[in-house]
Parts: C-alpha cells; structure tokens; sequence
C-alpha cells in the first residue's frame, strides 16, 4: 500500500503514530457457545479503515496489521485452540471483493501461531447483510444459516469483526454439533 490506513501518510499499512491511537476494548464480550473472545481493537479510527479497506475495497495488504493485531493478543492472553477456521462469507461478498476476507485473516494468524487454517464452516443458505439489523434481527438472520464439518479439536474461530456477538455464537453452534468440543474467537475489532 502507498498509504497509512489512518493518516494516509505514504510508506506503511498502518504508521506508528496511528497505531498508538488504537484502543482496545476494556472487557471481553460473553457470546453463547464461545468459551474465550479475543478482540484487539475497538472499532474506530485507523482500525475500522482497515477492515472497511480489507472487506470493502479489495486491499488484501490491510489483513496484514489485523493479523498483527491478533496474534499479538493470543501472545498474551493465550489461546488453546489447535485448528484456525474462519466465519466464512457470503458468497456475493466473495465474488465482488475476489476473496473470503475472514480466510485470509485466519489463514495468516494461523501460519503465525503455526496451527492448520482448515475450512469447518459452511453455508447452509445466504443470509442478508446485518449492517444495519439490531441484535434480535442478527440472531434470527443466522439461525441456521452455518454447518460444521467434524472436528475433534478445540477450535480458534477467526472473525473480522465482533458487534452484537450473533455470528460467533451460531458458528459455535455448528461447530459443537459437529463434535467441536470448545470454541474460542479472535477478532481484530470489536464495535461497542
């Protein structure tokens, strides 16, 4: 990239001015089915262009900070998961971006944490984009929209962004009917 995500200044993803001004979240956020949830970051400033540059306009160089992010989290607050898998996108959202945002996220703090990235989760039908749904209209958006492959490893499960905590807790939900016996998240941001 030519630029800072937050500053724009040319040379680096994400300057160290702007990444000093990055806040992380005071609490953790309780999500059903979700033993440990990890998000480095609140969702503002320079870390929200980088999701919005990573997901929205197709620059796959703004995974790199967040998975910089992530991993340096795990280093301290620890994880025991032994397999990375991701929420997996809509698939309209893959074919316009060229990507699944949340396997590039999950294939990255894998081969840094030196764990397999494995695809678990899947589709079982689309569901509509939740920017603007409240909580209750998140969960309903999702009921059943996950299923899991078997997997009888506790599971590292990698989002790009924790909101109201519904897409954790039904990817949680496919992934312990699949036999998962825990399911930990990790995501670069949070919006409080």
């Amino acid at each position: 990239p030519a630029t800072c995500a937050g500053c724009r200044r040319r040379g680096t993803p994400l300057c160290v001015r702007c990444h000093r001004g990055l806040v992380s979240p005071l609490n953790d956020r309780v999500m059903p089915g979700v033993r440990t949830a990890l998000c480095a970051w609140e969702y503002e400033g320079a870390a929200r262009h980088l999701i919005l540059a990573l997901k929205l306009r197709r620059r796959a160089w703004a995974a790199g900070p967040l998975v910089d992010a992530c991993t340096s989290l795990i280093a301290r607050r620890g994880l025991s998961g032994n397999v990375v898998t991701w929420v997996p996108g809509r698939s309209i959202d893959i074919r316009e971006r060229g990507y699944d945002h949340a396997a590039l996220l999950a294939s990255g703090i894998a081969g840094r944490l030196g764990l397999p990235a494995v695809r678990l989760l899947g589709r079982i039908r689309e569901s509509i984009d939740q920017t603007e749904l409240g909580a209750g209209q998140r969960a309903a958006n999702l009921a059943g929209v996950f299923e899991s492959r078997a997997c009888g490893e506790g599971v590292v499960l990698v989002d790009d962004l924790v909101t109201t905590g519904a897409t954790a807790s039904a990817c949680a939900r496919a992934l312990k009917a699949a036999g998962v016996p825990r399911v930990e998240l990790v995501a670069p941001c949070r919006k409080s």
